[in-house]
């Protein structure tokens, strides 16, 4: 059956952001790419398939789940879970070999491959920098890596230097790797250390000025199924939030904020309908969007319309969108949600 909603997801601009990211990088430092959260929304084993076939080994999620799903696709390769290993998650931790973030001063169980988070700035999980130099020198027996996270790398480089500063005293002497930069840390050579932990830039969405060589990976897109011709003063959607002002062609597209297409558009998002723009009218509803295509000829049932456009400059791209819904792209993109089908282009 035909999909009522998809996302496009184009390779080349996926394989083209990696090769970006590589020539940033100073020389030697390895990428571990973000897949948590289903790739961003963009399909978690064709994303990390796509990437190891580029030569990428070592993956990041968020839970186990995400990492179990991960590895029964890609046997061989490393992978880091963010969200630490409960008590009694030891063993599966063990047996499917993910290496777990230590991020308290709790014993750990010693057959368990762990990377040490440290605190220097964000204050949410890690060791504090402070204490951390004292605790790395009783460092569980197999301890992978060093790592910390920045607070403000996209906005603000007094403070991410600041946290350079701290972990590279905290982590001084340290065999083991190191690593602290996000996609917006890419900015700051000296945070590139062993490797470079990069998601939003891995899907082509610049995490801050600077990055205008990436290439947004998806487009998502519907059909129109339904045309509706009202009157002047007709009420449109629930809470009769849009009374059209004229004679209006209005159509019906099969998607909503139950797909991920954010109630909050309602009345103030244009989508793209026969290269035109097309204003949201009406409140966004769980399954349901309607828009306004009185100006555009041609218009019936079946026909392709784009909400979330590729081109970064666009009115419809995911960074306009995100600044439309007040909130930021990486949540446009974990949103989309399943009932959207993921097709990979190129």
């Amino acid at each position: 059956m035909k999909a009522r909603s998809w996302v496009e997801i184009s390779v080349s601009s996926l394989k083209h952001n990696l090769a970006v990211i590589r020539s940033r990088l100073r020389k030697g430092t390895a990428i571990m790419p973000v897949v948590k959260a289903n790739a961003y929304g963009h399909g978690l084993l064709q994303i990390a398939g796509i990437l190891s076939q580029e030569g990428i080994s070592r993956f990041a999620v968020a839970q186990p789940a995400e990492g179990l799903e991960l590895r029964q696709a890609l046997a061989e390769s490393e992978i880091l879970v963010f969200g630490g290993c409960q008590e009694d998650e030891a063993r599966d931790f063990i047996e499917h070999r993910f290496t777990a973030t230590i991020h308290d001063t709790r014993p750990v169980h010693p057959d368990l491959p762990v990377e040490v988070k440290i605190d220097t700035g964000m204050t949410r999980v890690g060791i504090p920098w402070g204490q951390a130099a004292s605790f790395l020198r009783s460092t569980p027996a197999r301890l992978q890596g060093v790592y910390s996270h920045f607070a403000r790398a996209d906005s603000d480089g007094d403070f991410s230097r600041l946290q350079v500063e701290r972990f590279l005293q905290a982590t001084d002497n340290i065999p083991q790797r190191r690593h602290i930069a996000n996609s917006a840390g890419l900015r700051f050579p000296e945070a590139h250390l062993d490797l470079v932990r990069v998601g939003l830039a891995v899907y082509g969405v610049a995490p801050c000025s600077g990055f205008e060589d990436l290439r947004p990976v998806l487009t998502w897109k519907s059909r129109l199924m339904a045309v509706r011709r009202v009157k002047a003063g007709q009420w449109v959607g629930y809470g009769t939030s849009f009374q059209s002002p004229r004679k209006s062609v209005i159509g019906v597209l099969p998607v909503g904020y139950a797909d991920g297409y954010r109630r909050v558009l309602s009345n103030q998002a244009d989508v793209l309908a026969r290269e035109h723009p097309a204003r949201v009218v009406g409140r966004v509803s769980m399954d349901l969007t309607c828009i306004d295509v009185t100006d555009i000829e041609g218009v019936q049932p079946g026909m392709e319309v784009e909400l979330l456009s590729a081109d970064p400059d666009s009115p419809f791209s995911c960074a306009a969108l995100a600044n439309l819904a007040g909130t930021i792209p990486y949540e446009i993109l974990t949103g989309i949600g399943p009932r959207v089908e993921r097709r990979y282009v190129d």
